[in-house]
């Protein structure tokens, strides 16, 4: 599965909104906007959740009964109604794929192995998620770092996969970044939090997982 927009796109829309002006990814109304901070994605399997201060595009999300993929942005970048710029500036892609039934959550070996190639400059965990800083490909756009963010986690049979851009001077490059994403990951699976169907005689408790590899689903994320 790609990230349903195409790389030059994507590329373009990083480098206007980390540029910190109105209407930044090129995508949102040009008037100023009601924020977004939740969607639902792959048939409402997952509800996507963002961090205080970030909000979701709402021109970049893209939707099958299966997968998904939106951008998110510091609220005042999209023009949202009632935010300042009170957070780092930074961009977020969120992708979602289908996960293979008895697939384990992602370790940090089986992200290193999906981000392959890629240099990888700094490996950290946030809350037990894996996270890498990458060299981003071809270098950097504009006042963009040439490095970013990456990591994934599984979720109601899902896999997402998160990469963070931003400009070299902010702080999301360093510690904040990973904050930033683990506050992401903690909001949208408490959003995605489904009822719990107690195991009755007529119905059988769920069998263990069978820890299969997720390697073949977080590399499709990022493509």
């Amino acid at each position: 599965m790609s990230t349903w927009i195409c790389k030059p796109a994507l590329a373009t829309a990083i480098a206007v909104a980390l540029a910190g002006c109105d209407g930044a990814t090129g995508l949102a109304p040009s008037a100023a906007s009601k924020q977004m901070t939740e969607v639902d994605m792959a048939g409402g399997q997952v509800t996507l959740a963002t961090p205080t201060g970030y909000c979701i595009d709402p021109r970049s999300v893209r939707k099958s009964p299966k997968a998904g993929f939106a951008l998110v942005a510091r609220c005042d970048t999209l023009d949202a109604r009632g935010f300042s710029a009170a957070r780092e500036l930074a961009l977020i892609t969120v992708t979602t794929g289908p996960l293979a039934a008895g697939a384990r959550s992602p370790s940090m070996e089986d992200l290193t192995r999906a981000v392959a190639p890629a240099k990888i400059l700094e490996r950290t965990t946030r809350n037990g998620l894996p996270m890498v800083r990458l060299e981003t490909d071809n270098g950097s756009v504009g006042d963009v770092s040439p490095q970013h963010w990456r990591t994934a986690f599984a979720l109601n049979g899902q896999m997402l996969g998160l990469a963070l851009y931003a400009p070299e001077t902010s702080g999301a490059m360093n510690t904040e970044g990973p904050a930033v994403l683990s506050d992401m990951v903690y909001r949208t699976r408490r959003a995605s939090a489904r009822p719990t169907v107690l195991a009755t005689p007529e119905t059988p408790s769920p069998t263990k997982p069978e820890n299969k590899s997720p390697l073949d689903a977080i590399a499709g994320l990022f493509e």
